[in-house]
């Protein structure tokens, strides 16, 4: 795994971009919609630890822009599944379990490639990446997760020196034989 660990740069916006994108779910997590929120429902958790939660993830998604070279990279919010959180073609996936897998919903674009971060704000540590096409495969399904979703554990994925970077898409490294 590779450790990064977030400038204060990467904090401040780490927390101010979480605390919108918690926000953003605020009436979801109080049952004013149709769709529940995961973690209340399940782990009764409060709307802090939720927004803790947020704060770790779009810190994960500044972990691998930064790995990747991304300079003065800003995560957006409000593109849920429209558009990829780091790059073209980059979903970021972030787990607190240093076991942890990488979760793939249905939703996920099948042309992304998703990369599996663990750790909180500001210490991360970069699993690995899969093709989220290749991730929603019958092998991965997995009766612990709900719904329309697949579990690769960390050890099934590419490590991160098979990735390169083209502008700002993402490529599997390929060796050619001579």
């Amino acid at each position: 795994m590779i450790r990064v660990m977030l400038n204060t740069s990467q904090v401040l916006i780490s927390g101010t971009v979480g605390i919108e994108r918690a926000k953003s779910y605020k009436a979801q997590y109080e049952g004013k919609t149709q769709k529940i929120n995961y973690n209340q429902h399940r782990k009764g958790e409060d709307f802090r630890i939720f927004a803790k939660r947020q704060i770790d993830g779009v810190g994960g998604e500044c972990a691998v822009a930064a790995y990747l070279g991304f300079i003065d990279y800003v995560p957006e919010n409000g593109t849920y599944k429209d558009k990829a959180d780091v790059g073209d073609n980059i979903e970021v996936k972030h787990t607190y379990y240093d076991n942890g897998g990488l979760i793939i919903n249905v939703a996920d674009r099948d042309e992304d490639i998703a990369v599996l971060v663990q750790g909180r704000c500001p210490t991360y540590y970069i699993a690995g990446w899969m093709y989220v096409k290749e991730c929603k495969n019958d092998q991965y399904k997995d009766t612990r997760i709900g719904g329309d979703s697949y579990l690769v554990r960390w050890q099934e994925l590419r490590p991160m020196a098979t990735l390169a970077m083209i502008g700002s898409k993402a490529y599997e490294l390929v060796s050619v034989d001579e």
